[in-house]
């Protein structure tokens, strides 16, 4: 499915001047759905109105825009934009997001606005857009003369990754490369589009979003410029630039058009060649059902279904990278299952760790967030209650001595300055808004205290008024009132208008009772008023300071993640060879595959326990190159082979 384009028609009668502002950014945005924040809504006109309110079932209005007709207008409350955002991403939509960029009752004439970002199906950062359990692909693929080059970014996580195909079914390797990582979303260019009708097969197998980018956004000067500017001059080694900078430049481009902020959490490119992992064809993943099923494409009967026991959503990614990835280095291959072996063996500790892992949120998602400008303080905290499990994880892996264990626990930085910085801050228990104040913890900043002592004593000033009032005036039933509109104010009902005195200053006149102020109240309001609005725009300046701090620290804190998502991964594994009984593989380079009781690891699960038979193999590369399966339909046949082949991954 392509993203879809929108085009809004052209005007060239004179408009009001919103509408114009409206105009002049949608030009910019032609292809995106323009959400245009308008007070407490996020409004859509014209055709982007229609579209969407047929796709997200809202009333379609109309608005005076200086035209003869009514301007076609649908919107929705900025506080629950997230879901509707996702639901047009879900469809093809592409969604820019259009913000005031100044108070509206500060501004002199027209509320300067701008797009602070737009989201399409591979950029989603939001937590609660994305399967937890899975990355979200964002792919850009270079063709040259059937010739490819292939990046990936996980933009939520920050991973990037290139390779380059340029020998064999270079197409049919393509394909491959693409159902490994499932994208969300592929970028390419025009040569990509006329290489055997490509868009058409991925669109037909995958149902990827394509989205078809200018020549020059994959220009070899100007990609080579964008990834040296962002990872370094020696970011990709020269023998493996051909093809992989232009996939990885346009790829960066593309990021810097939609998430219009820092890209600081993306840190590393990784250049891989496709032979380092076993190469699995499309065919062969569909078949075996590594992380889906063939029959609905569901989670539930695939291989990674019985493997995954993770605690977090960053170890399930890393989970099942493994699955998709399947190592084929015979040191690599044994590394890790002496650390799953250990883990196995050690009951107590494999315990102890999944309880501390439980407790940790999804740090990779986390720091992301937080670098991109999108953190708020519950993220912070989030982050905070997840770095203070780290400690007790380091203590419980010195009594482990395998080395991928060893390693990762060296390589886990415990992070007590992150730690304490927020601990100090942030209140334990903070709104999701960073607006409206409410956020500090007394103690961390003198301002802040000092502003908050002069708001509560001039509100009890207040309050104390009330009775000195009732005393003074003697009108029993006075009473100090406030609203947004009219700020504070003195009540009188009817009956006691003789009481009044004459420094009370009529404020408004209601049915049955008068209000009043003084000039002493007058006074009092603006301390109280100008005390809270200081401390609520002071509390959201320090909170976008401690959030920059916090960011500043990005690689130490992804080091961190990724070494937690291999130990959750590790443990997963360990949890389920203890649990399923299963026993370490031989690994040997002599061309052998000797299996005794063989199971087969999802239909064993899906049987009533002990009804699977289990089944010996026996191939090699000289008398028993070639088994020959015969029986009846349903006998098990495919079912055998599958096995040998999920035993063997």
């Amino acid at each position: 499915m392509n993203i879809r384009n929108l085009q809004v028609r052209s005007i060239l009668l004179p408009v009001t001047p919103m509408m114009q502002q409206y105009l002049d950014i949608k030009e910019q945005y032609k292809d995106c759905i323009l959400m245009f924040r308008l007070g407490d809504f996020y409004e859509m006109f014209f055709d982007d109105a229609v579209v969407a309110s047929r796709e997200l079932e809202i009333a379609l209005t109309g608005r005076d825009c200086g035209l003869e007709e009514r301007a076609p207008m649908c919107g929705v409350p900025y506080h629950s934009v997230d879901g509707y955002i996702a639901r047009l991403i879900q469809k093809g939509y592409k969604v820019a997001i259009c913000e005031q960029m100044e108070d509206p009752s500060l501004a002199k004439g027209l509320v300067k606005r701008e797009v602070v970002r737009v989201v399409t199906p591979g950029t989603v950062t939001d937590m609660a857009m994305l399967d937890d359990k899975k990355n979200n692909y964002l792919v850009a693929i270079y063709a040259k003369k059937h010739m490819y080059g292939f990046a990936a970014v996980d933009v939520s996580t920050g991973w990037f990754a290139t390779t380059r195909i340029t020998w064999g079914n270079t197409m049919g390797k393509l394909l491959d490369e693409i159902a490994k990582y499932s994208p969300a979303e592929i970028i390419a260019n025009h040569g990509f589009f006329d290489t055997n009708d490509a868009a058409r097969q991925i669109m037909n197998r995958f149902g990827t979003f394509i989205t078809q980018l200018e020549d020059g956004v994959f220009e070899d000067g100007y990609c080579t410029e964008l990834v040296r500017r962002h990872f370094g001059p020696e970011a990709l080694p020269e023998d493996e630039e051909e093809l992989c900078v232009n996939a990885s430049g346009a790829l960066l481009h593309y990021l810097e058009q939609t998430q219009k902020s820092s890209l600081d959490h993306i840190q590393q490119i990784t250049p891989y060649k496709i032979e380092e992992y076993m190469i699995l064809d499309m065919t062969a993943r569909r078949n075996l059902e590594l992380t889906e099923t063939m029959r609905d494409r569901s989670r539930k009967g695939s291989l990674l279904w019985v493997l995954d026991r993770t605690m977090t959503s960053m170890g399930a990614r890393t989970l099942r990278s493994w699955v998709e990835q399947p190592l084929i280095n015979t040191g690599d291959i044994n590394e890790r299952l002496d650390a799953v072996e250990e883990l196995r063996d050690k009951f107590m500790v494999r315990m102890e760790l999944r309880e501390l892992f439980r407790r940790i949120y999804d740090i990779e998602r986390l720091i992301s967030r937080i670098v991109l400008g999108n953190a708020n303080c519950r993220d912070l905290i989030a982050l905070k209650n997840s770095i203070g499990q780290i400690p007790y994880i380091k203590k419980i892996l010195e009594n482990c001595g395998s080395a991928l264990i060893s390693k990762n626990n060296a390589l886990m930085d415990e992070l007590s300055d992150v730690f304490e910085l927020i601990e100090r801050a942030i209140i334990d228990d903070p709104p999701i808004s960073v607006k409206e104040g409410g956020i500090i913890k007394p103690g961390f900043n003198e301002e802040v205290d000092r502003l908050k002592d002069a708001a509560t004593n001039g509100k009890e000033w207040i309050l104390s008024l009330e009775a000195r009032e009732r005393e003074k005036t003697g009108i029993k039933n006075l009473r100090i009132g406030y609203t947004k509109v009219f700020g504070y104010y003195i009540e009188v009902t009817k009956s006691y208008f003789h009481l009044v005195p004459q420094e009370y200053i009529r404020k408004q006149t209601l049915a049955n009772c008068e209000r009043y102020v003084t000039q002493e109240l007058k006074e009092m309001e603006e301390t109280v008023l100008g005390a809270e609005s200081r401390v609520v725009e002071l509390e959201y300046q320090l909170f976008v300071e401690i959030r920059r701090k916090v960011a500043s620290q990005t690689a130490r804190i992804k080091q961190t993640a990724r070494c937690i998502a291999e130990l959750d991964a590790i443990c997963s594994l360990a949890e389920v060879a203890d649990r399923e009984n299963y026993c370490r593989p031989v690994i040997s380079d002599d061309g052998v595959i000797k299996i005794e009781n063989g199971r087969h690891p999802v239909v064993e699960k899906t049987l009533e326990t002990g009804s699977f038979v289990p089944n010996d193999t026996m191939l090699d590369m000289d008398e028993n190159r070639l088994a020959i399966i015969t029986g009846p339909n349903m006998a098990g046949k495919s079912t055998y082979m599958r096995q040998v082949a999920l035993i063997v991954l």
